[in-house]
């Protein structure tokens, strides 16, 4: 396997395997594979600390059909592959999106509403695990989330509820912007524009990607799609990267045949333009993407399947099938036993460490 990244790491946790996989991207091996906590949903690299955290957000189940939310960061370290720490973050729970603020150490996560009060965004110090400020995005169950690169602005995808929320980390204000449902969430490079995919991918009807100026949180562009969207991820070259689910009709999505395997079909990654908004081309996917990631210099893209349990490798330059790593899926079936198995959903990308420079005598 050929990739710009020569001794990068990728990570990728396994929702209902219960595992994070770490890949050898020169070559395409899995080299090493740790268990960790039931329902791991995101994970989010802290360069300084190289530590990676990985969010829990239900004790089993997945989004609308789970037993108990859970409330735990599992921080691991890249270079022995150990569990370093579980940070407990209760009472609050269903962490899910994390964003890191590198300039100030402080990890941002998305939460669901509970005993603490609505859904909404922890300001979190990683390295003594204590929650240093909380913001309400008034709505329940924001999941993903974006940040601007100066730290100054949050914004929350929110599922089903019909607004984004836009909140300043400096004053704790939340504004809303209406949307009718939203999935996955990106802000450009240069903070100057936030992509968010509409409507939730449950929903019937248009799907879009909506562009919202982030200097007046007014929606400016609308990019219409061929199916439903879930991740979305804006390169360091202006790419917009949208995966889509194979399918605007959430009955044949969402429903599995008599051997427990999906009926949706596989879906694609579609590229545009982030700044002219033209397609740029596709390629083809497993089932269910939900999420997707891209080399610093956007020359290869990752895109977690969920339901196949699979990433697809992507060249960016000739919109070409790289190669497709494999997780394990587990048994962690959902509660109702409709969901037999969610794989891949986290991704992180892990550069080598920096080598010491020998002192000079």
């Amino acid at each position: 396997m050929t990739t710009s990244t020569s001794g990068t790491q990728l990570a990728v946790l396994s929702q209902s395997g219960c595992t994070v996989s770490f890949f050898d991207l020169a070559t395409g091996e899995r080299t090493h594979l740790i268990d960790v906590l039931p329902e791991g949903h995101e994970l989010c690299f802290d360069p300084d600390r190289r530590m990676l955290y990985a969010s829990h957000t239900y004790s089993n189940g997945y989004y609308l059909v789970h037993e108990a939310k859970g409330h735990q960061i599992s921080v691991i370290d890249v270079d022995t592959h150990e569990i370093a720490d579980v940070i407990d973050i209760g009472p609050e729970h269903a962490p899910h999106a994390m964003h890191l603020d590198t300039a100030t150490g402080t990890l941002f996560v998305s939460v669901e509403e509970g005993p603490a009060g609505p859904g909404g965004i922890l300001a979190l110090d990683p390295k003594t695990g204590q929650i240093t400020a909380r913001f309400s995005a008034e709505a329940p169950v924001p999941h993903s989330a974006a940040l601007t690169p100066d730290g100054r602005k949050a914004y929350t995808a929110n599922k089903q509820t019909p607004y984004v929320s836009v909140i300043d980390t400096a004053s704790g204000e939340t504004r809303r912007i209406a949307v009718p449902g939203s999935e996955g969430i990106a802000v450009s490079p240069d903070g100057t524009r936030v992509f968010v995919a509409t409507p939730t991918i449950f929903a019937e009807g248009a799907h879009t990607i909506e562009v919202i100026d982030t200097a007046t949180d007014e929606i400016v562009h609308s990019i219409p799609l061929t199916a439903a969207a879930g991740p979305v991820h804006v390169t360091s070259d202006g790419k917009l990267l949208v995966g889509q689910w194979g399918t605007t009709d959430p009955t044949v999505w969402g429903s599995f045949d008599s051997t427990g395997e999906p009926r949706s079909r596989g879906g694609s990654l579609a590229i545009f333009d982030a700044n002219s908004y033209q397609p740029l081309g596709e390629v083809p996917i497993d089932l269910g993407p939900i999420n997707v990631t891209a080399t610093a210099d956007a020359a290869t893209a990752f895109v977690a399947n969920l339901q196949s349990g699979t990433v697809t490798v992507a060249d960016l330059h000739t919109y070409e099938v790289i190669t497709t790593l494999v997780v394990d899926r587990g048994e962690h079936l959902s509660p109702d036993r409709t969901i037999p198995n969610q794989g891949a959903h986290g991704l992180a990308l892990i550069p080598p460490a920096p080598v010491a420079k020998p002192a000079r005598g």
